[in-house]
């Protein structure tokens, strides 16, 4: 009795739904990235200036679409994914909190101290200044992961049902 009921457990639990998965593919990469039905995706079309976002409802690998926000999203359509920041996006905001640290610290030091010798210097506006603006390039620069499908890179619906 115990094995029918687990032999009936067993062939329940295979008949899973088919697992849908997005690719990020590149040319020279074995490897390719993935993404999921139910994950947040932030995209744009091609000849469009701005970024659409929303999570992804279903993947249709028979079309290779995406349904995001009740709409279908042709994969041959996008142009540039959003994969999220990198090391240099947390550099360039540390670096960007210093330099204001440095220059609140520098003048509420000054305006406390009652010493008539210190004083907010060229010294501290320039640290303030070389710190908020190498972080505010690193942050614009190299701040973000995207993924721009075209010749040697391709976004692609797989369904890994057996």
């Amino acid at each position: 009795m115990r094995l029918i009921l687990l032999l009936l457990l067993a062939l329940l639990c295979s008949r899973v739904p088919a697992q849908k998965v997005l690719l990020f593919e590149k040319l020279t990469d074995s490897k390719s990235d993935r993404m999921y039905e139910g994950d947040p995706l932030r995209f744009k079309l091609k000849g469009d200036n701005f970024w659409q976002e929303g999570y992804i409802r279903e993947m249709r690998p028979d079309i290779q679409a995406l349904v995001i926000n009740d709409r279908f999203v042709m994969l041959d359509e996008i142009a540039v994914v959003h994969r999220g920041g990198t090391i240099a996006t947390k550099l360039g905001i540390g670096l960007m909190t210093f330099g204001a640290g440095w220059s609140v610290f520098a003048a509420l030091g000054y305006s406390t101290d009652k010493d008539p010798t210190t004083s907010y210097s060229v010294d501290d506006a320039l640290v303030t200044t070389v710190s908020a603006t190498v972080g505010y390039a690193l942050y614009r620069i190299l701040g973000t992961r995207k993924f721009r499908t075209g010749k040697y890179k391709r976004l692609r619906v797989v369904d890994l049902s057996f």
